[in-house]
């Protein structure tokens, strides 16, 4: 039975006040677990928020979705820890979607009053009412083994990447951020002198940084276009040594674009078009993120799109077998997962011909990771011409056991024999 307390405990994690605390921990003179810093932290946003909310500033929280309806601003929590609740008391995951549908329409109702669940569904969930009617089934509609994409449809794809907006939150921000009210920052300011015992510049810069990093994870939502969403993800230069501890996890502030207001007025009305037009949204928000330098995982991306993380999985997989371009998430970028597809792609395409750099351009992932890869799968394949086991394999090259028998299977599939397999390390300049 899966463990649900460890597989969402990094939801639980990515909060405003770890992320604060992690930055000022770097730049001042405090450790990531200082009581002093979660209070000054605290005090200050309590502060901003009580101001904020006098002249009628309006924020929206990583994971909230910011639509604009008829005129209204509505916000929409798609994630909140008492969501949880069903999971952690060993039911499934549909009963925490039936508790954020009845939390999320509450919210749309208080600005449209006349609004319905199908409403609230085509905002948020629009594969619950497509998958009711037609033929086709979700499976028909997925691609289980590499494919050679259409010249034309890749090309649109890649032009759709290439244009994408990724404006980060730092960007958007505009001049009331920076700053609160001078009798306030003094307020602060001396607040954080008597508690932390800092001198007045420092004092003053540690108030100024809490509001801007607080401006930057809940952007006003003057500068949020409908359909977006903040969020507080993995920062791509996470290290994967700290996951135990998953609170001093590096993290980034993204904005991503869950569903345009094209998209929802124009929604596709068959099983095969919408997972079409699904598995792009899923692509759009995992690479606006990493243009911000955050990846966004599968644990995520179930609560944005409301699928299980097996149907995210399923989708994204697809996606990448179809047109040999890799998703940046987790498991591509920092390999912190089982996923093997990415892997796959980049030895395929290298054994067909391709060099490092036109693997990269090609899949939108970074030469130095390529270039990783294929000596990987190059090791393992002079290992296997010695006859040397998986498990051993897996320890002379420091690599769990499960990802050198996903190399050997594609050993196997492009090598007939030792003979074939010695012809091509020769062909490499490798001497045996």
């Amino acid at each position: 039975m899966a463990d649900h307390h460890k597989i969402y405990r990094p939801l639980l994690k990515r909060t405003l006040i770890n992320y604060q605390a992690q930055h000022l921990a770097r730049h001042f003179d405090f450790t990531r677990e200082s009581r002093i810093l979660k209070l000054l932290i605290t005090t200050i946003n309590q502060a901003m928020t009580e101001a904020e909310a006098l002249v009628g500033i309006k924020r929206v929280q990583p994971f909230e979705l910011y639509l604009k309806r008829e005129h209204q601003e509505i916000i929409l929590p798609l994630f909140k820890p008492e969501y949880l609740e069903p999971l952690f008391a060993g039911e499934s995951f549909k009963e925490s979607r039936r508790l954020l549908r009845e939390n999320c329409l509450a919210e749309m109702k208080l600005k449209l009053p006349q609004a319905s669940e199908e409403d609230l569904l085509r905002a948020i969930d629009g594969w619950s009412l497509i998958r009711r009617g037609g033929t086709s089934r979700y499976q028909d509609n997925l691609a289980f083994k590499m494919e050679q994409p259409d010249k034309e449809e890749l090309k649109e794809l890649k032009k759709f990447l290439d244009n994408l907006e990724a404006k980060s939150p730092f960007e958007r921000m505009k001049t009331p951020d920076f700053s609160a009210p001078e009798k306030l920052l003094t307020q602060l300011t001396e607040f954080v002198k008597e508690e932390a015992g800092l001198g007045e510049r420092v004092a003053s810069r540690l108030v100024e940084e809490v509001i801007t990093l607080r401006s930057a994870v809940c952007p006003r939502t003057a500068v949020l276009k409908s359909g977006e969403m903040p969020l507080l993800v993995t920062h791509v230069k996470a290290h994967l040594s700290e996951e135990i501890a998953t609170e001093y996890r590096r993290l980034a502030p993204v904005i991503v674009s869950v569903i345009t207001s094209k998209e929802l007025a124009f929604a596709p009305l068959t099983v095969e078009n919408y997972l079409k037009a699904l598995k792009r949204r899923l692509v759009r928000v995992c690479f606006q993120a990493y243009r911000q330098n955050g990846l966004v995982t599968q644990q995520e991306l179930q609560w944005i799109f409301q699928l299980s993380t097996a149907r995210i999985s399923e989708l994204l997989r697809s996606f990448q077998r179809e047109f040999n371009i890799i998703v940046p998430t987790p498991g591509t970028v920092l390999d912190a997962g089982k996923s093997m597809t990415h892997k796959d792609i980049i030895v395929r395409l290298y054994l067909e011909g391709l060099n490092v750099k036109e693997i990269s351009q090609k899949t939108y992932h970074s030469p130095r990771a390529v270039d990783n890869y294929i000596g990987t799968f190059e090791r393992v394949l002079l290992l296997s011409l010695f006859g040397l086991n998986k498990n051993l394999m897996a320890r002379v090259l420091k690599k769990g056991p499960t990802l050198i028998a996903e190399y050997l299977k594609l050993v196997e599939e492009y090598y007939q024999d030792c003979q074939a397999i010695k012809e091509y390390l020769l062909a490499r300049g490798v001497k045996l």
